[in-house]
């Protein structure tokens, strides 16, 4: 009654049957499920040499004559829906194996989910109902086209955030800064958007398009401490050994700093009359930058002050006089600016920029 390829279609279904009610395997009981139908629907399929497929679908004298389009549709369905959930699996489990990427491996999926639809549906045309299928190929051709002109931005969107997916520049959960766009924590990573959080907890949607093209700073990658650079000038007079002491005494008592780290100090250039100083501290996470920056340029102010060290430029003298020549030295200095009365002022030079 049956052949040697249905007793074995036969023995996988009750296998997966029993895979199915086995409590270690109670994570894929709808993939052993649908395993075990789609090998009882194979093997009950009537073909040469299938008694109990003649039987059932009509071809001997007496069968049941079950319809067999609807079977043939439900095992392409079936089939398409075993396929996508195994290669749905595939992908949790290697490209995405610690499932902190489910944007990206739903991209992934929603893409090849469509591709196996389609190849289920011209199988169900062209072997189940017996449809020319090349009538078909050439229609869905035109139709692609006319599509894909319309939708040319959306496409190229789309094609952008497969790009980014493969190739992983960044992912959901790092902060990262897009040359000329914007800077945040990337959100999601979808068919035509990647969406960041700013600091400010500002949603920002940028086209994959735009952000395959930028240029991107992932601040989350390498994985480990992130560092920051703090820029300042000070007076040349001052020796820049004790500029370097302060600015790591400064740095070294705040609760910013990564455990397992020391700040570092640098004099890097000379301009005119100051010196530039780089400070360099690890912090745990890019977003503490902005609080850790903050108690930083606090701390440094403060020990700078209590050390006598200004930061920028020195202060300046300018005399004020009174009546006579402005041009006659005060102390043998000449006198640059006059006011109405008789007077000095000290007026400090500050760079509002020396720290950054």
């Amino acid at each position: 009654m049956f052949s040697l390829l249905e007793i074995v279609l036969l023995a996988c279904s009750a296998l997966f049957l029993l895979l199915r009610v086995l409590p270690y395997f109670l994570s894929y009981r709808r993939l052993f499920g649908g395993a075990a139908a789609l090998m009882l629907i194979s093997a009950i399929y009537p073909r040469q040499g299938n008694g109990i497929g003649d039987f059932l679908f009509g071809s001997a004298v007496s069968g049941l004559r079950l319809p067999r389009e609807l079977f043939g549709v439900l095992w392409w369905i079936l089939g398409a829906w075993l396929f996508k959930t195994l290669l749905d699996l595939v992908l949790s489990r290697t490209f995405f194996p610690d499932n902190d990427e489910p944007h990206a491996r739903r991209l992934f999926a929603d893409l090849a989910s469509g591709l196996i639809y389609i190849l289920a549906f011209v199988g169900i045309l062209g072997v189940v109902f017996k449809e020319p299928v090349s009538a078909f190929l050439a229609t869905s051709g035109v139709v692609a086209i006319v599509l894909g002109l319309a939708l040319q931005s959306t496409l190229g969107d789309v094609f952008s955030g497969l790009a980014i997916n493969i190739e992983r520049p960044f992912g959901a959960g790092d902060w990262i800064t897009l040359s000329g766009q914007a800077s945040g924590e990337v959100m999601q990573v979808n068919w035509r958007a990647t969406r960041l959080r700013t600091v400010t907890h500002e949603l920002v949607v940028i086209p994959n398009s735009v952000a395959s093209k930028a240029i991107v700073s992932n601040h989350s990658r390498p994985k480990g401490p992130h560092r920051c650079v703090l820029h300042l000038k000070v007076d040349i007079a001052v020796a820049p050994t004790r500029v370097i002491k302060t600015l790591i005494v400064a740095a070294t008592g705040s609760t910013y700093i990564s455990a397992g780290t020391l700040p570092s100090a640098y004099a890097r250039e000379i301009l005119d009359s100051l010196v530039s100083y780089e400070l360099v501290f690890a912090i745990d996470h890019f977003a503490l930058s902005v609080e850790a920056i903050s108690s930083m340029l606090g701390r440094i102010a403060d020990t700078f002050r209590d050390n006598s060290i200004h930061i920028g430029p020195p202060p300046m003298d300018i005399r004020l006089v009174q009546g006579g020549n402005p041009n006659v030295a005060t102390n043998g200095r000449p006198v640059s600016s006059s006011a109405s009365q008789e007077g000095i002022q000290k007026i400090p030079q500050v760079d509002a920029h020396s720290l950054s």
